[in-house]
């Protein structure tokens, strides 16, 4: 972008927006390195915990680049024939979500920063 453009205003005016999806870009990075990590830390016993773990996105509205890691819900414990449905009780004993984020959670507003810095230059 240059000042010289004389489309300078526009591009200005689209700046917040491409720099909220270049945040997102790295929020979604580093929700997957999250994932990875706590994959890493879960108990294993069926496996069904640990691969339920995953990064989803959106919200309602303005919130859709919400980002979310999350546990339990769609796969099912072939020791109970049941949906994942007991991490909450997993993490109050051997948290594995918590030490993922704990983790990652330092170096996130950097990574945010640098791929905004990145992509607008």
């Amino acid at each position: 972008m240059s000042i010289a453009d004389p489309n300078i205003r526009e591009k200005l005016a689209e700046l917040p927006e491409k720099m909220a999806d270049y945040a997102y870009e790295a929020l979604m990075q580093q929700a997957q390195l999250i994932v990875g990590l706590a994959q890493v830390y879960c108990p294993v016993d069926t496996g069904s915990l640990r691969d339920s773990i995953r990064a989803e996105r959106g919200g309602l509205g303005k919130h859709w680049r919400e980002v979310r890691v999350r546990a339990g819900g769609y796969v099912t414990n072939p020791k109970t024939g049941r949906r994942v449905d007991y991490a909450v009780y997993v993490e109050a004993t051997q948290p594995f979500l918590r030490p993922a984020v704990e983790q990652v959670m330092p170096t996130i507003a950097a990574m945010i920063q640098q791929n905004v810095v990145n992509k607008i230059q």
